[in-house]
């Protein structure tokens, strides 16, 4: 009985944790599957060139936290070569910059796109990753909570359903119908679609 009681409360407490964040992803895909009834039409772009010294000298992340304190530019970061040019591109919801470093020259052109709310519901519900700062450490490392929440909340439901249902045909029908549905979905898209 003591088992049971703490399968239930972290069952509880689970969902307790994963309501917060399956309301936030309802509400981000709620955008981007209706996205024909949001306006996409208010992206501001603003484009400006500049000079900035030495940062053909400059690693990757120290290029991107220059380039950061220079132009006051917030966000995640990927840096890529593309062809002659240093391309940084820096997103967080709801804004885009992309940033072009000629060589040898230093010239620096930035692009800011700034968007709508369609924009900013689809960065934030794609957010992820590792990188850009302690909020953005925050937010993995509470997405990575809730995907641990979903895993508990799965398996300890399994183990309250078995030992409170006496008929379990049903349960055991459900459950395989599903899992074979998934398995089937992921297996469509990663091979036949």
């Amino acid at each position: 009985m003591m088992l049971y009681n703490l399968i239930r409360r972290l069952h509880l407490f689970a969902t307790f944790f994963l309501a917060a964040f399956i309301l936030m992803y309802f509400a981000t895909g709620f955008v981007m599957i209706f996205e024909d009834n949001f306006q996409r039409k208010d992206v501001q772009v603003e484009k400006i060139s500049h000079a900035v010294s030495g940062v053909q000298t400059l690693n990757n992340d120290s290029l991107a936290q220059r380039l950061k304190q220079k132009f006051s530019i917030r966000g995640q970061y990927q840096v890529r070569q593309d062809g002659h040019q240093s391309v940084v591109n820096f997103w967080h919801p709801g804004t885009v910059t992309e940033v072009r470093i000629t060589h040898p020259a230093d010239s620096v052109y930035l692009t800011t796109k700034k968007g709508n709310l369609y924009t900013t519901m689809h960065h934030f519900h794609r957010l992820h990753g590792y990188q850009g700062g302690m909020n953005y450490y925050a937010w993995s490392f509470i997405f990575d909570l809730s995907a641990l929440s979903m895993i508990v909340f799965a398996l300890s439901g399994l183990y309250l359903w078995y030992k409170t249902e006496r008929e379990r045909l049903a349960g055991w029908v459900v459950m395989i119908t599903f899992t074979t549905l998934t398995a089937l979905t992921i297996i469509y898209l990663m091979f036949l679609s």
